[in-house]
């Protein structure tokens, strides 16, 4: 079986531990990383065997598929070049800036035929790929996502960093198109928001609650699911399940199943499941389709934070 060829773009602290997975699976080549720090290229080089590249073209004609790392404002036209020379591509989220920026890029990797799945990492979680065998029809969710403050990524706001996440995983679990939403945020350190808090309405009756925030001090991934039969809790942090299902008509009396899973890194999973794809020509599990629905709410939220500041000032005016 002949080595996939890679490559990877962008390769700050994200984009360095895509090169080091591509490095470390037999069935690999890692070709070349790409960095516009001519520095940080050459250092992560050597380090997996591969070729410093300071220009992403650089790498057209010589892999199959390809990491996109980026400033997300990037994203649109790095992939549609990848995608314009048959390249399959693994693109960080969010997928794009905007909804006809994901429309595009949907189009022209439908017209050429390769695979293009979008990193939402927590779907590579243990615990959330039990979590979908196990729910249906959620009454309630209850998500919080929390950290201390980087500098990693304020390109985008909260919303678009961290809460894009549990959008993600909330509707892929709902099945259901949100009706309204309700939400709020505040700038603390960045320009953009750093807390936020959003209530999704789904027409099927479901409400979740997200919370997120990257100006605390503990780090915190967590989501709760209530369910007419069950209460089920998720530790992303520790890939942990816990399961309380009735055992008569209240829960106090629930019996509690810790579901044994195969825990592992979820970025090794997402880029396991994305060669596999490649070489078998499959859909990935969150292709641009699940890319575009989760920036379609997280937009719509953003949408509503603005309009309740606004609010805000025009009532302080």
């Amino acid at each position: 079986m002949s080595p996939i060829k890679v490559g990877v773009v962008g390769v700050g602290y994200l984009g360095q531990h895509h090169a080091r997975i591509y490095a470390e699976i037999p069935e690999v080549e890692l070709v070349g990383v790409v960095d516009i720090d001519r520095e940080r290229a050459r250092e992560v080089a050597s380090r997996y065997t591969a070729s410093p590249l300071f220009d992403y073209r650089e790498l057209f004609g010589k892999v199959d598929a390809v990491s996109i790392v980026v400033p997300t404002v990037l994203h649109r036209a790095i992939a549609g070049h990848f995608i314009e020379e048959g390249i399959n591509i693994l693109i960080e989220k969010p997928v794009t800036t905007t909804l006809e920026e994901a429309r595009e890029l949907m189009e022209m990797a439908n017209r050429r035929n390769v695979v293009l799945q979008v990193g939402h990492i927590e779907r590579f979680n243990s615990a959330v790929m039990e979590l979908s065998k196990i729910t249906h029809h959620p009454l309630y969710i209850d998500c919080c996502r929390m950290g201390p403050y980087n500098d990693r990524n304020t390109d985008v706001g909260v919303v678009l960093d961290l809460m894009i996440h549990d959008i993600d995983i909330v509707t892929s679990l709902v099945r259901s198109n949100v009706s309204r939403i309700s939400a709020f945020a505040h700038p603390v350190i960045s320009r953009g928001e750093d807390i936020a808090n959003a209530q999704l309405f789904f027409e099927n009756g479901c409400i979740a609650n997200l919370t997120a925030s990257r100006i605390t001090r503990k780090k915190i991934r967590r989501m709760e699911i209530t369910q007419a039969d069950a209460f089920i809790s998720i530790d992303y942090l520790e890939q942990e399940l816990a399961v309380y299902k009735k055992t008569s008509s209240s829960i106090p009396n629930a019996l509690i199943e810790k579901p044994i899973m195969q825990k592992g890194e979820p970025l090794r999973f997402e880029l396991e499941h994305f060669l596999h794809c490649v070489r078998n020509g499959e859909q990935p599990l969150v292709g641009l389709e699940e890319g575009k629905n989760a920036l379609e709410v997280a937009l719509r939220i953003l949408e509503e934070i603005k309009k309740n500041q606004e609010a805000k000032t025009f009532h302080e005016a």
